[in-house]
């Protein structure tokens, strides 16, 4: 049973790994070109990748324009279709943009 558990544990951090990164910091260059204008990413992220902690990230999200949001939602959508390669805190941040 423990193997069971830890193959279908193993099975799921690798079905994961395409979309998320092991290091503290996104491929931002490569994720700017996913976004249909400058600054979408700004929302979790700072100019070199690293994640904004929750506090910015809500803060930013609340003040976001409908369009900036739809911007993001769609950034991320590209992004991931792209197999870009993202943290696991801008894949569960991609997924409140989409839930929203």
């Amino acid at each position: 049973m423990k193997k069971i558990i830890a193959a279908t544990a193993m099975t799921m951090l690798f079905a994961t790994g395409a979309f998320a990164q092991t290091a503290d910091m996104n491929a931002r260059g490569e994720l700017d070109g996913f976004a249909s204008e400058p600054g979408v990413w700004d929302m979790m992220m700072d100019s070199e990748g690293k994640d904004l902690d929750d506090a910015t990230f809500k803060t930013n999200w609340d003040a976001a324009s409908d369009e900036q949001k739809a911007s993001l939602k769609e950034a991320c959508v590209q992004a991931q279709a792209g197999n870009a390669q993202v943290t696991a805190m801008v894949t569960s941040r991609c997924q409140v943009a989409s839930d929203n």
